[in-house]
């Protein structure tokens, strides 16, 4: 039996909707953020959960 680490075409695109939808949310939030003062925060965790549907 032959296994293969391809993701099926579905979870891909499912994969680079998320992706699109983040890349447009960080250009509306760092424009907004441009002109505040804000507090460091890590975000990686969310971020990653959100793309991998984990959030």
């Amino acid at each position: 039996m032959k296994f293969s680490g391809a993701l099926p075409a579905r979870r891909v695109n499912e994969l680079l909707d998320r992706v699109e939808r983040l890349q447009q949310a960080v250009k509306f939030v760092r424009e907004e953020a441009n002109g505040v003062d804000v507090v460091d925060q890590r975000v990686g965790d969310t971020v990653c959960g959100y793309l991998f549907g984990q959030g």
